[in-house]
């Protein structure tokens, strides 16, 4: 590992730059916000794992046999989600901190420190720890245990972010960006073979995982001095991982980029009618962007997938719409004026009715959380064992529509009173500061989320009229939030604060 020297400079670099985030936060609500945040994981953290001590015994029993799936699902996540998302999520935009004698191993513990605002983890997270606790007592012998899941967690994170930098690394030039696809091509490959070939579940039985959720449940009833070497080990696989990361991520922004090469203008024929040109630049302005394209690409096909992988039934692929449209809106609809980027004046200053922008924004919105929720759907449904029934299909379609009105009428609404400045060029930019995604997540995710329960339960009450009167409410209000965004838009104060926001920050 690095000397102690070095690593008392990261820490102190990386508190340094928190520090500066917290106070770029000029609201109080903003600041409360981020207050909650801080202490919601640890609360959530805590609540999880209590809340297996008051399910019954043979209900633990069942769910504790699922434990290492838990276990290895959120290590698959950690480990290889960054090589389908081009890497992880930055406390700060790169061009920001080139000026700035910032160490390579500041920038590896930042990537650490924001995953706490990344929904998925910490969701997977919350999981491990309650299947973890199903069947452990809250003792004092359960620290050990506690122990355990935290090396387990530190590894695995660690891992993570290695892998991320690896491959921001590869994809600095064009062989590279090849490389890293055709190896998510491979594994993806290699993965459905294995299960075709193998089984589902005598590849769960096999992993790694299992044997760490037995030592967890050792340290836990008594036996913690025979799992020393286990916790060991764990420590030692965090901390190598975290001396090679660092060097990795100074390896990762030493190399040059191609970024010049290629042309990023080229004639196109003159339109005639505003409203399709407007379009037509929005849709132009998400095929440039690495990280729209390929957060589309992502979201489209890997939950489909493992949907078809683990053959869910139709009660089930309701609920998938709003997961995977909330996803879709977190990409730019919650910053949806940001795709013009620093044009946003020119756009702003041509002989058209400002209302068309929005529309168009409206419009392309729509097109790519449809487009990510078709490709999901249509993946998800080839595995499914029977047709559906006339409830389940019309509480699909209904999910469909209902969660993406609802996207949208939200990230309009975010767009239009919550700007940032976001120029999405590089494989890892976001339309918003990590603190403010991890709300947007937070609130799209929940209301999806509910959204598709209750239609989930009305598939199978049998009747294909009910999800239709259900969705009526959630598309009244995406509407209203719909025109209420587009009258704020229409007035030129406001306009002329989002423009400017976005163009220059």
């Amino acid at each position: 590992m690095a000397s102690p020297a070095g690593s008392t400079s990261a820490s102190a670099q990386l508190r340094a730059l928190i520090a500066l985030r917290v106070t770029m936060v000029r609201s109080r609500g903003g600041k409360i916000g981020f207050l909650v945040l801080a202490l919601l994981v640890p609360l959530a953290l805590v609540g999880s794992a209590s809340a297996g001590q008051f399910i019954n015994e043979d209900r633990a029993f069942e769910l504790s046999l699922v434990t290492p799936t838990v276990f290895l699902a959120f290590a698959v996540l950690s480990l290889l989600s960054p090589l389908a998302s081009g890497g992880g999520q930055d406390l700060y935009p790169p061009e920001q901190l080139v000026a700035y004698p910032v160490r390579a191993s500041t920038q590896f513990l930042s990537g650490l420190a924001v995953l706490p605002l990344n929904l998925a983890w910490v969701t997977q997270l919350l999981a491990v720890c309650a299947s973890a606790f199903l069947v452990l007592p809250l003792a004092a012998s359960s620290l050990a245990a506690a122990a355990l899941l935290a090396a387990y967690v530190l590894a695995v994170s660690a891992a993570g972010q290695l892998i991320t930098w690896f491959a921001i690394g590869l994809r600095r030039n064009r062989l590279g960006r090849l490389l890293v696809w055709g190896l998510v091509a491979v594994l993806a490959a290699g993965g459905l073979l294995a299960v075709r070939l193998i089984g589902a579940t005598d590849i769960l039985d096999a992993s790694p995982t299992t044997e760490i959720v037995l030592s967890i449940v050792r340290a836990g009833t008594g036996e913690a001095a025979g799992e020393l070497p286990t916790l060991l080990l764990l420590l030692a696989l965090a901390s190598a991982c975290l001396a090679l990361g660092w060097r990795t991520c100074a390896w990762a922004l030493r190399r040059p980029g191609d970024a010049g090469v290629f042309r990023e203008s080229r004639p196109v024929p003159r339109r005639l009618d505003s409203k399709c040109s407007l379009t037509t630049v929005d849709r132009a302005s998400i095929w440039r962007s690495s990280s729209l394209r390929r957060g589309i690409l992502v979201l489209g096909l890997l939950p489909g997938g493992i949907s078809a992988l683990l053959g869910i039934d139709w009660a089930t692929l309701v609920i998938l719409p709003g997961l995977v449209a909330a996803g879709a809106g977190l990409l730019f609809g919650v910053n949806a004026f940001c795709l013009d980027g620093t044009g946003a004046v020119w756009l702003a200053s041509l002989p058209h009715d400002p209302r068309l922008a929005i529309r168009a924004k409206t419009q392309v919105l729509a097109e790519a959380c449809l487009g990510c929720v078709l490709l999901a759907v249509v993946a998800a449904v080839l595995r499914v064992d029977r047709p559906p029934t006339a409830a389940e299909l019309s509480a699909l379609l209904c999910a469909v529509v209902a969660t993406i009105a609802a996207v949208v009428g939200t990230c309009l609404r975010y767009s239009t009173t919550r700007p940032h400045k976001a120029e999405l060029r590089g494989p890892r930019d976001t339309p918003a500061p990590p603190g403010a995604m991890a709300v947007y997540s937070l609130r799209l995710a929940l209301g999806t989320t509910l959204l598709g329960l209750v239609l989930s339960g009305t598939a199978q009450l049998g009747v294909w009229w009910l999800p239709w009167l259900l969705s009526i409410p959630a598309l009244l209000l995406a509407a209203r939030r719909i025109v209420a965004a587009w009258s704020l838009w229409a007035q030129p104060s406001q306009r002329a604060s989002v423009v400017t926001t976005v163009a220059s920050g």
